[in-house]
């Protein structure tokens, strides 16, 4: 796929749960140890159901929804910019949905304004992000490995 097949309303979603070891490894990769994150009677204590996952855990499913809906075997998808909302708590198993929409396009620039949102497995909305992302040819159809 290519820049001109992203038409304003192209869209597409990607799930996946928010684990433990999301949140673990997480907090190792960023130094983030927030105890929120760490302690059910902390989090309840301050009126949460228990831990909350930090929401760029949960941000990070946008990440693969992005590569999964605008990436392909001849492109890539670089994020330029971003604003994000946190609506509500992740909770530690909650299914994440990332859902990506074109709303606006650059031909001069080529670029796309995209739409981003989040909802766990109640269908409650939990993040609302607003983006620019470029769409790259491959060079040579080379492709980052994967380990």
């Amino acid at each position: 796929m290519a820049y001109s097949d992203f038409i304003v309303g192209y869209k597409g979603s990607y799930t996946k749960k928010v684990t433990e070891r999301d949140n673990d490894l997480f907090a190792d990769l960023s130094g983030d140890y927030n105890p929120i994150h760490f302690q059910d009677e902390l989090a309840k204590s301050y009126g949460f159901a228990g831990r909350i996952s930090n929401g760029f855990v949960s941000e990070s499913r946008i990440a693969a929804a992005l590569v999964q809906v605008f990436g392909s075997d001849d492109t890539l998808v670089v994020a330029i910019e971003k604003n994000t909302k946190f609506i509500k708590p992740v909770y530690m198993n909650d299914d994440i949905t990332a859902t990506v929409e074109v709303v606006k396009r650059i031909e001069a620039l080529k670029i796309l304004y995209i739409k981003a949102r989040c909802f766990n497995q109640k269908r409650e909305q939990v993040i609302e992000t607003s983006m620019v992302i470029k769409i790259l040819p491959k060079i040579d159809g080379r492709q980052a490995d994967k380990e």
